[in-house]
């Protein structure tokens, strides 16, 4: 959650609900105009109350906190698969399918201790991942795979400001419903094109 404004979690939980509709549901099919009023009944439906509390506590509680990569790539994804916006390169999201995946292997079984080394622990400010992701993102940025640049350099950044709940720098890189959505990219890759209309 975005500590800092209940909004912004609102807001994040409605783009993690819009993306999963459009990945799973033929939104994109759909005449621009419906696929508008898809997206904001959706929005309205998540932060509308649904008792005594607002509809995100529900998703979040179902789906936990989203990560700032995910956000950035819930955006990205929306806006290319409903309106034909391309934020990100082809290359870059078969480069996310693979390193998201990987890196899962590496940081959640380890943190769930199966061996005695945690890798979760070397998200409290470890100057050894910073310098990995440092170097990631110059190799990103000649590579001109500018949308992942930016995404990772926006989860350091929303980290060292402490924006969510976590303290910890793999929260704000990846979480597990990000890590599914883009497998099942992956799985169905038809999914993940952009439409022609």
């Amino acid at each position: 959650m975005i500590s800092s404004s209940p909004m912004l979690t609102g807001l994040s939980a409605a783009l993690l609900c819009i993306a999963w509709a459009t990945l799973l549901l033929p939104v994109a099919r759909l005449p621009l105009a419906v696929r508008v009023l898809v997206m904001i009944s959706i929005t309205l439906l998540v932060m509308l109350p649904a008792g005594n509390d607002p509809g995100w506590y529900t998703v979040r509680g179902i789906f936990g906190d989203s990560s700032i990569t995910a956000l950035f790539f819930y955006i990205a994804f929306i806006l290319q698969q409903n309106f034909s916006w391309q934020l990100y390169r082809n290359n870059e999201l078969v480069l996310l399918r693979w390193l998201l995946p990987v890196t899962a292997l590496l940081l959640y079984p380890f943190a769930l201790g199966l061996t005695r080394f945690d890798s979760y622990s070397l998200g409290y400010s470890n100057p050894w991942l910073l310098a990995i992701l440092f170097i990631m993102t110059l190799l990103l940025w000649w590579r001109k795979y500018y949308f992942l640049t930016i995404t990772l350099t926006a989860a350091v950044v929303a980290w060292s400001l402490q924006m969510l709940e976590s303290h910890n720098l793999w929260d704000y890189l990846l979480d597990p419903v990000f890590v599914v959505m883009v497998a099942l990219t992956w799985l169905k890759p038809a999914l993940s094109r952009n439409h022609t209309r």
